[in-house]
């Protein structure tokens, strides 16, 4: 692509033929007192219901007057400016040729810049992925700073912000798997679930405050079930108030209702097989074992 050279069309002749209009309004100075008189002969004129009527026919000459005067200006506006609006055309015209020219040359540009940026994006990423990998990371943990594609950054430099948010991120990662097996270890210690707590670590809770948390909940949980616990034995000392165990049933003594009654009992029969001194034995102990139990409160029969 060629420049422009000396001979070629410049800024520099571009003449432009123009001569100062000049605008003057004939007998100006006699126009001016004649509306100076106009305007004077209402000065201080008063309104009332009598004079009302005449007022607005003034009124509307007034502004009727004032209108051709406007009209008159809009006129010469309109002509003056036809010739500046005809050099406007003509200027607009070799800017759009200038424009014409550019467009391309702007759009190969932009195409080429784009491209090396993308290839700039594309080493950088390259480089965050080897880092990631020295560091036991996945390059998706170390997230591209888009000042990393500017031109005006070193290598050396980038390379070295790179590491250090790779050291900071391996940092943190580690602190966070220590702080989750600290976690999992104090709520076993509580004897709670450690789920909900480690997502807390996840979130980047302190681990301080998580175990203050987890401290705080224990103690709630302990007391509820402090609480619990008087409640029955508070309930269960109301109800023995009104309750009387007859035989193996606790009967409430204001309803009559079977509140408890007792374990069910099953009826078993027993086959034996023995001499006659080995049963007489047998029925000798089971005799034994009977009175034994009655005389310590215990019921039990053979039938």
């Amino acid at each position: 692509m060629n420049n422009l050279n000396q001979n070629e069309v410049s800024v520099t002749n571009f003449g432009v033929e123009f001569t100062p209009a000049s605008l003057a309004i004939q007998n100006y100075d006699a126009m001016v007192e004649q509306t100076k008189a106009i305007a004077a002969k209402y000065d201080n004129l008063m309104i009332t219901e009598r004079t009302l009527k005449a007022a607005k026919q003034s009124r509307a000459d007034l502004r009727k007057f004032r209108t051709a005067i406007e009209d008159k200006r809009k006129e010469v506006r309109r002509e003056y400016a036809k010739p500046y609006n005809d050099f406007k055309d003509r200027v607009d015209a070799l800017t759009g040729i200038i424009d014409d020219a550019i467009a391309p040359i702007d759009q190969g540009v932009k195409e080429l810049d784009e491209r090396k940026r993308q290839e700039r994006e594309n080493k950088v990423k390259e480089e965050i992925a080897e880092v990631a990998k020295s560091r036991g990371l996945l390059p998706n943990e170390i997230k591209l700073n888009p000042t990393w594609l500017n031109k005006s950054i070193s290598g050396i430099e980038r390379t070295r912000q790179i590491a250090d948010i790779a050291d900071y991120v391996k940092k943190q990662k580690n602190q966070r798997k220590s702080d989750r097996e600290a976690v999992t270890r104090y709520a076993q210690a509580l004897d709670l679930d450690a789920g909900g707590w480690l997502g807390l670590v996840d979130q980047g809770v302190e681990l301080t405050d998580v175990m203050a948390r987890m401290d705080n909940y224990a103690e709630q949980q302990k007391q509820e079930a402090a609480a619990e616990k008087q409640r029955q034995e508070a309930q269960a000392a109301i109800d023995a108030l009104h309750q009387k165990k007859v035989g193996d049933q606790v009967i409430d003594t204001e309803t009559g209702e079977v509140v408890d009654a007792g374990p069910e009992k099953y009826s078993y029969v027993i086959e034996v097989s023995a001499t006659p001194d080995e049963m007489d034995a047998l029925q000798a102990f089971i005799n034994a074992l009977q009175a034994y139990m009655t005389e310590n409160g215990l019921s039990w029969a053979v039938r």
